[in-house]
């Protein structure tokens, strides 16, 4: 699972063009004349100096349109209806409203996935293959505003029916911010035959606001965020150290990733683009 955690600007350039005009008048009568041939005009160029090219101040109201290789889109009310990734081209999904809520998501590849609510909260999603078999059965509960576990029933694949289970518990800080995810499975629909645990934590979270909308490979859950903040390392296995510019808003501008156990690597850095 991708958190990012993981939606470029516009410039319009001007060019100005050079303007040149020629008059003449008599005493006499008004009358144009043509210039003489070999003689300077008595005409001013003007010409017109293109403006400087600016791009909006990132404000804490700013989406964030593309993060490393995750790119988002949204409508006009500032809704996601897009999610896409760089490095695959089959691999994202369209996001479809009803209303204010979000009613489905169509996938690049044909499948699509139906959402049940509970109040204004998503409490299941089903992923269906486009002749309407069913692939995955995700069910989430939540305490506030912050989803605290995903269940998931997997049946691509699987001759039975029965399915794989997998749950995944989301532990915060007393910020909001995702603190533990610790995931078990079961090669069974069963909870008796769970297998795991796999834990992977989050911490030295700064005090700026963290922009990233709540997404998976597969899943938008709409109205939730992962963290209030931005995490300072990731652990699985080892650490993933974490190190931030920012705009003057506060908001993220870059985020340089190093890895704990390989501090000769080079660094690698990406941008978030407003």
């Amino acid at each position: 699972m991708k958190f990012i955690t993981m939606k470029p600007n516009q410039f319009l350039l001007m060019a100005g063009l050079g303007l040149a005009t020629l008059t003449f008048s008599s005493c006499e009568k008004e009358q144009v004349l043509p210039a003489t041939p070999g003689k300077p005009t008595t005409g001013t160029p003007t010409t017109t100096t293109p403006p400087p090219v600016t791009t909006p101040p990132v404000t804490t109201n700013s989406l964030v349109k593309q993060f490393d290789t995750d790119v988002f889109k949204y409508d006009a009310r500032n809704r996601v209806v897009e999610v896409s990734y760089t490095y695959q081209a089959d691999l994202g999904y369209a996001v479809v409203y009803e209303g204010s809520k979000v009613a489905r998501l169509n996938y690049k590849n044909g499948d699509y996935a139906l959402y049940t609510y509970e109040g204004d909260k998503v409490v299941k999603a089903v992923v269906h293959a486009p002749d309407n078999k069913v692939k995955f059965d995700y069910t989430l509960a939540y305490t506030g505003d912050r989803v605290v576990k995903l269940t998931t029933i997997t049946f691509v694949d699987i001759p039975s029916k029965r399915g794989h289970l997998s749950i995944i518990d989301y532990k915060y800080d007393t910020k909001g911010n995702l603190a533990e995810q610790v995931l078990v499975w079961s090669p069974s629909n069963s909870p008796d035959d769970m297998r795991g645990p796999t834990v992977i934590k989050w911490g030295d979270y700064d005090n700026n606001p963290n922009p990233m909308p709540f997404t998976l490979h597969n899943l938008y859950i709409p109205g939730v965020k992962v963290s209030t903040n931005n995490p300072g390392f990731r652990d699985l296995y080892g650490k993933e150290l974490y190190a931030y510019t920012y705009h003057d808003s506060g908001m993220p501008k870059e985020r340089t990733l190093r890895l704990e156990r390989e501090p000769g690597l080079q660094p690698y850095t990406v941008k978030y683009t407003y």
